[in-house]
């Protein structure tokens, strides 16, 4: 899949240090290079901004999504709790979502990382026609909790 990359996606991300705002743009690229056609969902939310991925534009569709935080980037997948993980690398210990913490843009070559987001594809709702890629922004009102500039 190939989407550009939207400007409110880097407008959102100028709080984070420099290091944090090219590591979030550099795995949503690779990430996207990974994924078939799906609506991209950019989240200016009130703990953090991220992207997320599903088949249709419901939030509860996304199967995975990547929130920035100050110092690294998780991909988190929505049905976590049904990858098969046998190395056990995924964290959490909700009913359903599990993620795992991305340092580096290699993280998103690991075979197995790659395996888990085949997997969360296969997992993942698909509506009733064919989806054209596409992204959608969204901000939540009230306050934003961001990193402080340094």
């Amino acid at each position: 899949m190939n989407l550009p990359e939207p400007p409110e996606y880097v407008e959102f991300l100028e709080p984070y240090p420099a290091a944090t705002q090219d590591l979030a743009r550099s795995l949503r690229e690779r990430l996207i290079k990974l994924l078939p056609d799906c609506i991209e969902t950019v989240w200016d939310a009130t703990n953090a901004v991220g992207v997320a991925y599903g088949f249709t534009e419901k939030n509860a569709d996304h199967f995975i999504h990547l929130p920035v935080y100050t110092k690294y980037v998780n991909i988190g997948f929505s049905q976590g709790a049904s990858l098969d993980d046998p190395e056990g690398r995924l964290q959490g210990s909700g009913a359903r979502i599990r993620h795992i913490r991305l340092i580096q843009v290699e993280d998103l070559s690991d075979p197995y990382l790659i395996g888990l987001i085949e997997q969360a594809v296969a997992l993942a709702a698909v509506g009733r026609e064919a989806v054209e890629p596409r992204t959608i922004i969204r901000v939540m009102e009230g306050p934003k909790r961001r990193p402080k500039k340094q």
